[in-house]
């Protein structure tokens, strides 16, 4: 488990050998922030609690310079710490805490000896590795930048023609058909129904003289008439008229010309648009 106070308090790898000990500072010290003998924190320091206290941390230096918040953090720290928030209340707890850079882990006397097993039995295996990669390294060598610069520059000339295929092919590919929206297919609906009432009353002519001309104007548009409709035929005109809608729907048919119509079942219900236009 971490503690973000307790990361923000880790000296720093430089830092660690000039910490002074509660002891150190004094009696007046260790009564005012509540101090075990062996606290080596500097609780005068902003942001610093007097709730919890840790010793001088057993570190390893860090291997590369690397820097946080600008100090120099240890490659692996440990030191034991005490929390004392109202004793009363809370108790008081102590651990050691193990500090890897970016993880924490607090452990009890067991846990740490399970800990210094794992690491003494690490070590003879890092010896080996340490003695393999001396070994290993033998048969490196620098890089010719002469070589590296033709491969550099081949690999982009690849990336740049790969890119512009792909804008070819993109820009070969027509573009899809337009959408026509709801208020242009009824606009054009209507004026082509009134314009069939004007030439015929025979109703199945008239479907068809609409049909034909709605097909030529979604044409016009760029688009395809559907042409997988359900096409059950409207009883009241003897099969004739049939059904406009998507094969497989629900509910009522509907003809071309909007009447709404059953299977097998005598007069249709004329849409409102077309009592409209009759009128």
């Amino acid at each position: 488990m971490s503690n973000c106070a307790q990361a923000s308090s880790i000296p720093s790898a430089d830092q660690h050998t000039t910490v002074l000990t509660a002891a150190e500072r004094g009696p007046e010290w260790m009564a005012t922030y509540g101090c075990t003998p062996w606290c080596a924190m500097d609780h005068s320091k902003p942001g610093d609690t007097a709730d919890w206290h840790h010793a001088a941390p057993a570190i390893i230096p860090p291997i590369e310079d690397a820097h946080h918040d600008g100090d120099t953090e240890p490659f692996l720290a440990a030191h034991v710490t005490t929390s004392n928030a109202i004793p009363d209340v809370y108790g008081i707890h102590t651990e050691l805490w193990i500090w890897t850079g970016g993880d924490s882990y607090e452990l009890d006397e067991e846990q740490t000896d399970r800990l210094i097993t794992n690491v003494e039995a690490f070590l003879p295996q890092l010896r080996a590795a340490r003695a393999l990669l001396a070994e290993a390294r033998r048969s490196d060598r620098p890089y010719d930048p002469v070589a590296r610069a033709k491969a550099d520059a081949e690999l982009e000339d690849r990336i740049a023609a790969r890119r512009e295929a792909e804008v070819t092919k993109t820009e070969s590919i027509p573009p899809p058909a337009p959408i026509l929206s709801v208020e242009t297919c009824s606009e054009m609906v209507k004026v082509l129904v009134r314009v069939a009432l004007q030439h015929t009353q025979d109703v199945p002519a008239m479907a068809r003289a609409i049909s034909v001309a709605a097909n030529a104007a979604i044409r016009e548009e760029g688009a395809e008439p559907y042409l997988y409709s359900c096409g059950e035929g409207n009883p009241t005109y003897n099969g004739k008229l049939p059904c406009t809608m998507p094969y497989g729907h629900g509910g009522t048919h509907q003809s071309c010309t909007g009447e709404t119509f059953e299977s097998g079942i005598g007069e249709s219900a004329p849409s409102p648009l077309t009592k409209q236009l009759a009128a």
